[in-house]
């Protein structure tokens, strides 16, 4: 069976771009690298902020080691660079998408002498709905693996998107290729672990008081509108919220919901600086 090498191309490592005395710190989603965050890191560089994508520990050319990690390292890792970042800058804005956005909240209860805002992107909380999450402790029990694409639909558009950016020289038509891709599986316990990250975030929300930006799609299947509505109510800083036509991949530079995500992202970016800045 074949076997390909994900993560490998420079769009997947760390970036940073520096610019101006403030500076956004950018923190990418599950299973996803700092690629996915690139196009808001330029367009804040463009706008003269600092721009600094980490990669969270196990994930982009680190996955073989994902199963290691749990989400205390991610949350620490985010938490380090944020320090780092504020020795130089006069103030820094937390980008978090998806499960990003989970550590983010994390970070901000913990650390919001650190930051001038929080911007959530589709913010993750919670692994499937209620049901299941009252299932999950026999799922997890009877489950060691789960095939994320055992039933993939290679003909959809959104899908081989999603696997070409982790796998870019895939053949998605080639049988042999469907195969290994359907032949992936995740441990249950990372899923566990970002399931505990999710409710980390949910309990620590009502300990930001920033200002916070919250962008959801109102498409969005991975991450649903009623969940994100129910987060924000127990954040206690000022909450901006929007909802756009858009799925979960809003973040995309060439998805039709990007120049008003952008724009919504610079505007509140600003908003958060000191006068005179």
């Amino acid at each position: 069976m074949k076997q390909f090498q994900a993560y490998q191309g420079e769009e997947h490592r760390p970036f940073c771009w520096n610019g101006g005395a403030a500076a956004a710190l950018l923190v990418h989603g599950f299973p996803g690298t700092p690629a996915e965050m690139r196009p808001l890191g330029q367009a804040l560089h463009r706008a003269g902020w600092t721009a600094h994508g980490l990669l969270l520990p196990g994930f982009g050319a680190q996955i073989e080691t994902l199963p290691e990690k749990r989400f205390g390292e991610w949350a620490a890792a985010v938490r380090d660079s944020l320090i780092e970042l504020r020795r130089e800058h006069s103030a820094v804005v937390l980008v978090g998408y998806s499960m990003g956005g989970a550590l983010a909240l994390q970070v901000a209860a913990r650390d919001s002498r650190e930051l001038a805002g929080v911007v959530l992107i589709s913010p993750f909380w919670q692994l499937g709905t209620r049901g299941q999450q009252l299932l999950w402790p026999a799922i997890r029990l009877l489950l060691r693996q789960i095939r994320p694409f055992e039933k993939a639909d290679f003909d959809d558009p959104e899908l081989r998107r999603s696997i070409l950016q982790f796998m870019p020289e895939a053949d998605l038509d080639d049988e042999e290729t469907r195969r290994f891709v359907r032949s992936i599986s995740l441990p249950t316990r990372t899923l566990d672990e970002l399931r505990k990250a999710g409710r980390a975030a949910f309990r620590n929300a009502p300990a930001v008081a920033l200002p916070t930006l919250v962008v959801q799609g109102t498409r969005d299947e991975v991450v649903r509108p009623e969940h994100t509505r129910r987060l924000i109510e127990r954040i206690s800083g000022r909450v901006s919220y929007r909802e756009l036509g858009a799925g979960h991949d809003l973040i995309r530079a060439d998805h039709p919901a990007w120049p008003e995500v952008e724009t919504c992202v610079l505007e509140f970016a600003r908003a958060c600086l000191p006068s005179g800045q």
